[in-house]
């Protein structure tokens, strides 16, 4: 694991999730995690105590010291399709706590808080065509807020995309166009053409 997997994680901070999950797709399959170097190791030296979703990093690896050595030189040397698969694992998975990719988990805690909040474009475009799709909450917003704004959406497509009727579609838009036509820009949330 070069420096390589920093950058992805990165590009990931700034919101661009497509080079993490690309490189997450080099290591396909079940058994993905026989090439981790972690296999066959003791699983608890993964698990330092003291380390958390809600602890200060740069505290738990001043007072976990040397401790974290053995672990984090495990995830430095392993190939990086694989840490990549590894992370990508834990922030589907919401993993809260263990060491993940080289990454704490009170590191990981900023990156978790963003993986829920993305979006899926490729989502958000079938939902406004009339496919329907399991959205989550950002995205269902940003079909609302697509559709509050954008007169060319046929508002029955929309509807039938968001599983709603089309007279509550509109209700949703009246009070979004409430909500935001205050505001000097209609905040929309970010968009990335990840694949969920």
């Amino acid at each position: 694991m070069s420096t390589d997997i920093y950058s992805l994680i990165e590009a990931a901070h700034h919101g661009d999730w497509s080079p993490l999950r690309e490189e997450a797709k080099k290591a396909p399959g079940k058994h993905w995690a026989e090439d981790a170097r972690c296999s066959n190791q003791d699983i608890d030296i993964f698990m330092p105590l003291g380390d958390g979703p809600h602890e200060d990093p740069d505290f738990v690896k001043h007072s976990l010291g040397t401790s974290l050595n053995r672990p984090r030189n495990l995830c430095a040397s392993c190939p990086l399709a694989v840490a990549a698969r590894c992370l990508v694992e834990s922030l589907r998975d919401d993993d809260e706590f263990g060491i993940r990719a080289g990454l704490l988990a009170s590191e990981r805690s900023a990156l978790r808080a963003a993986w829920q909040q993305r979006v899926n474009e490729r989502a958000v475009e079938s939902a406004l065509r009339g496919c329907t799709a399991a959205l989550s909450k950002v995205e269902r917003d940003a079909v609302i807020a697509r559709f509050a704004t954008d007169p060319s959406l046929d508002p029955a497509a929309v509807a039938r995309g968001l599983g709603v009727t089309r007279e509550y579609l509109l209700k949703l838009a009246r009070r979004y166009r409430k909500t935001y036509q205050s505001s000097p820009a209609a905040p929309f949330p970010a968009v990335n053409a990840d694949a969920a």
